[in-house]
């Protein structure tokens, strides 16, 4: 980075980026769940979402002794394109689910 503006900017953007996709996730998990067993589906989603914040940093620091730090970056971005194949899997299935309940 080459000043604070360009830093404030990547904070703000990530903040409003994740704020909208917790809320996202967080309401589809509940859509997808029974009404007497919401509270389990947000515990559920909770405990999701802390394992996923846990182990990316694990595998990230994990990573560099496994593979020369030259490939750090291009193995992480192998990770864009697997999630995204995931993401377009299982999608169908997700809207599906939700328009029924």
């Amino acid at each position: 980075m080459q000043n604070n503006f360009e830093m404030i900017l990547a904070a703000g953007l990530m903040a409003v980026g994740f704020g909208v996709m917790v809320s996202v996730s967080q309401s589809t998990a509940l859509l997808l769940a029974p009404m007497k067993e919401q509270g389990l589906a947000n515990a559920t989603y909770y405990l999701g979402s802390d394992i996923g914040m846990s182990l990316g940093p694990i595998i990230g620091g994990i990573l560099p002794t496994i593979f020369p730090l030259k490939f750090f970056y291009p193995v992480m971005l192998l990770i864009i394109p697997l999630t995204a194949i995931i993401y377009l899997c299982y999608r169908r299935k997700l809207n599906a689910a939700v328009q029924y309940n």
